[in-house]
């Protein structure tokens, strides 16, 4: 008798440890995919907002629109690139494509922040705040 409460014992425990396995790894994975970060991709951006004005400079997506960056006082500094590729596939995006600017419009640095490019077009000059994850 004595045995065979020490095998139901064992037994069980050892179904216990086996049940518990695998949930702790479903919750590590879920947490591996929630906690991966990089900066937005253009197929990103595109997809939150399909009217989204971007174009891609240093591996990173620049966005026009921004209501406070329009409002800042900021001078224009020098040119730093020009849009060679005009593209809407969002997956085409390299450094130089635009999705609404055309191919050779000028790109700015801005003298007070580094996160900010001022683009020359032939309706004026739009601002351009860089979307990085932090």
């Amino acid at each position: 008798m004595k045995r065979n409460i020490i095998y139901v014992v064992i037994c069980s425990f050892s179904l216990l440890i086996g049940c518990g396995k695998e949930p702790i790894k479903q919750i590590s994975e879920q947490q591996s995919v929630n906690t991966t970060t990089g900066n937005p991709t253009a197929q990103e951006v595109l997809r939150m907002d399909s009217n989204a004005n971007i174009f891609m400079y240093r591996d990173t997506i620049y966005n026009a629109g921004v209501s406070w960056v329009d409002e800042l006082n900021l001078t224009k500094d020098v040119q730093v690139t020009e849009i060679s590729h005009q593209s809407n596939v969002s997956k085409d995006f390299k450094n130089g494509t635009a999705n609404k600017l055309e191919v050779g419009t000028k790109i700015f640095r801005v003298k007070e922040r580094n996160d900010i490019l001022i683009v020359e077009t032939e309706k004026g000059d739009i601002r351009f705040y860089q979307l990085v994850e932090g």
